[in-house]
């Protein structure tokens, strides 16, 4: 079958409001109106300019210059850690995504995605028509957080660290871990294993190298602390770092602590997504959980209610700390003030921790 050729009428300017008003024959106004005000307008003379713009290929007044007029974008903008591939697919910054997209769809305002490893000179945020900002785990002195507080405009900042100045919405990160630590030790373990992350992180799947992590680290320090409150001895809790934040890497860490000689009886990961890892790790080696070995994670995603056994966490609703953002970042773009709104999660106990062996 022959292909078809297509030709496309080119015209040498681009059509403007004025042009679009000439060839109707009305006025400026009664365009813009058609577009902005179509309640200014009868049924009749707005089908008519649109038709006429649709002829000469108007698409409608240019959305920057529009707000600039407005002096509003309608749109807040959410600077990431991590790269947009992987923004998508790491369960627990997808819930606090869906969190934000939750009030923003409810208030009729859009959610711009910006990178940070995308826009480490600033370019980015600095282009960017938003009206508000909300900053995600960035620390203080990052060129992006810079170039946010070079727009002046209100921004909210959530995850950790917290950012001087604006409102913060997430939780303690070594007094949450704590908790996680309270747990197994009330539950009389004291042989400990962590499954850890950095605070320098590769990000897949580019590998790059972000430094915003601190709150894993965080995690890391008070577990340790509160064990060691609880009476564990240094050498009986093994720390492995995972490297990046993937089941994968949790199955990796998993293998090195439990082919220790002297396998710890309870695992802590610092989130649920190496969890899951630690439990796939202990399957393939035969061990029952939590029989030979308690497990708990950290952040309760979706999937840690439907694992295998279903796993114990520190749950800190993430999707609701997303709304939470956005109803703050909102309601600095009215004009009203907002306070921090710091959370403290609870441990949800699930089939994946209970009591050592030897104790039973």
């Amino acid at each position: 079958m022959p292909f078809e050729e297509v030709t496309c009428a080119m015209t040498t300017s681009r059509p403007t409001l004025d042009t679009v008003a000439e060839a109707a024959g009305v006025s400026r106004m009664t365009v813009s109106n058609a577009y902005n005000r179509p309640d200014q307008l009868s049924a009749a003379t707005r089908e008519r300019v649109l038709a006429v713009a649709a002829e000469l290929g108007y698409g409608g007044p240019d959305p920057a210059g529009r707000s600039l007029r407005r002096g509003r974008a309608g749109t807040v903008g959410v600077l990431l850690t991590e790269n947009l591939t992987y923004a998508f697919t790491d369960p627990g910054l997808v819930q606090f995504l869906r969190g934000v997209a939750d009030e923003m769809s409810a208030a009729g305002m859009a959610m711009l995605l910006l990178p940070a490893d995308a826009a480490r000179d600033g370019g980015l945020v600095r282009s960017a028509i938003v009206d508000a900002f909300i900053v995600s785990s960035i620390w203080e002195d990052d060129p992006v957080v810079v170039a946010v507080r070079s727009r002046r405009l209100p921004f909210v900042s959530a995850g950790s660290p917290r950012l001087a100045g604006a409102p913060y919405i997430g939780i303690d990160n070594a007094r949450s871990a704590a908790l996680a630590a309270d747990h197994l030790l009330a539950l009389g373990h004291r042989s400990l294993g962590i499954v850890a992350l950095p605070e320098d992180m590769p990000v897949e799947p580019h590998d790059v190298v972000v430094r915003v992590r601190r709150g894993f680290a965080q995690r890391v320090i008070g577990f340790l602390e509160r064990a060691a409150e609880g009476g564990v001895e240094p050498e009986s809790v093994a720390v492995v770092d995972a490297g990046t934040n993937t089941t994968e890497a949790g199955v990796v860490a998993a293998r090195a602590l439990l082919g220790r000689a002297k396998r710890p009886t309870a695992v802590f990961a610092v989130s649920d997504v190496l969890a899951l890892g630690v439990l796939s790790a202990a399957a393939e080696l035969g061990l029952d959980v939590p029989g030979d070995l308690s497990v708990i994670g950290f952040d309760d995603i979706d999937e840690a209610a439907h694992s295998r056994p279903p796993l114990t966490t520190v749950a800190q609703d993430l999707r609701e700390q997303g709304r939470t953002a956005a109803r703050m970042a909102l309601a600095l773009v009215e004009g009203r003030k907002v306070r921090s709104a710091p959370r403290t999660p609870h441990v949800l106990v699930r089939q994946s921790t209970a009591a050592p062996r030897h104790t039973r």
